[in-house]
């Protein structure tokens, strides 16, 4: 197998702070660290080079802060953040950087101090994010004043100007059959506006994923013991997360009896999300195939055939993701190979 498989953990790292600071330099560490996430604050609103690293970096300091003090700390902490970073970018661009990013922050924090798994870290952390992000459009559609008639003249907007783009590169009548260039304007303006939910969770997901890899990296550099995840090879999704897909299949089905728009809509966009988690598990089980044979060029190809294939390739790596979720292929496949 390749060594990643095997490889055993390094020993942890001595913590770099003191495990139990005087009052004095509980409060220096606290504002050195406050200061750290209003310079990252500050960097993600004005530096147009580094500001999305800067984005995803400001709330590790707030995590920090939480992780080495406890939760009341690290809150007056963030409120004092949120409350320096409203003197240079004003009280509205400050509640939105403490809306988006802020909530996830602390929750990693605590997380850490408390030892919870980092599969439920995550998935807190998502729907964190997700319900910071519809905090911040909430309130930045009610301070601009738009209601749901702006929002629909928008996504009107931008899909026509996408289907001009297409037309005038000649790629439109690919995508036309045998509809009409105002039938499918409508038909991906009804699609876009289905899919703002799931396309939510995905946004959310690449946050609170990234925030979470940076938070672990650099506590696990600073001699904090954190649990790791399982190695990319041994992702799976468990069985029981399918409920999910047996609610969405189940909307579907009275959908099909009792015609209703939101079970439509309930439908195709937790199969949306599935089908992706579903992809990335049998991507996954591929690469613990290639592990478990010891052949790596079953790699080079498969990447070839995704490239070049993927309309072919991407629904078999949802079918292996579902048997794997559901049958555990890769214990059966240790349980009859002899090798182990």
């Amino acid at each position: 197998m390749f060594e990643d498989i095997n490889q055993k953990g390094t020993p942890p790292r001595r913590p770099l702070f003191e495990a139990d600071p005087t009052p004095a330099r509980k409060v220096a560490e606290g504002a050195m660290l406050v200061a750290c996430a209003v310079i990252f604050g500050l960097s993600a609103s004005y530096l147009p080079f580094i500001w999305l690293v800067a984005l995803f970096l400001w709330p590790v300091p707030l995590a920090l802060l939480v992780r080495r003090f406890g939760a009341g700390f690290g809150l007056a902490g963030i409120l004092l953040t949120a409350l320096l970073l409203s003197l240079f970018i004003g009280p509205l661009g400050a509640l939105s950087m403490l809306i988006n990013m802020g909530g996830v922050g602390f929750w990693y924090g605590w997380a850490a101090r408390r030892g919870v798994k980092p599969w439920l870290v995550i998935v807190v952390g998502v729907l964190i994010s997700a319900a910071g992000m519809l905090a911040l459009l909430a309130l930045s559609s009610a301070l601009a004043g738009f209601d749901a008639l702006d929002f629909g003249e928008q996504v009107h907007e931008f899909v026509q100007f996408y289907v001009n783009t297409m037309d005038a590169n000649g790629n439109l009548s690919q995508l036309l059959g045998t509809m009409t260039t105002a039938e499918y304007a409508a038909l991906l303006e009804e699609r876009v506006l289905q899919m703002l939910p799931s396309s939510l969770i995905f946004v959310s997901m690449f946050e609170a994923g990234i925030a979470y890899a940076l938070t672990t990296y650099i506590f696990r550099r600073l001699g904090y013991a954190v649990a790791k995840l399982p190695p990319f090879v041994e992702w799976r999704l468990p069985w029981y997360t399918l409920w999910g897909l047996i609610i969405a299949l189940a909307c579907w089905l009275l959908n099909r009896q009792t015609p209703m728009e939101i079970l439509q809509l309930i439908a195709d966009n937790v199969m949306y999300i599935y089908q992706a988690l579903l992809m990335l598990a049998g991507l996954t089980f591929f690469y613990w195939q290639a592990a478990f044979w010891n052949t790596r060029w079953m790699l080079f190809v498969f990447v070839v055939l995704l490239i070049f294939a993927f309309q072919l390739v991407a629904p078999a790596l949802v079918l292996v993701g579902l048997l794997d979720s559901l049958f555990d292929l890769r214990q059966v496949m240790r349980r009859f190979d002899k090798r182990v």
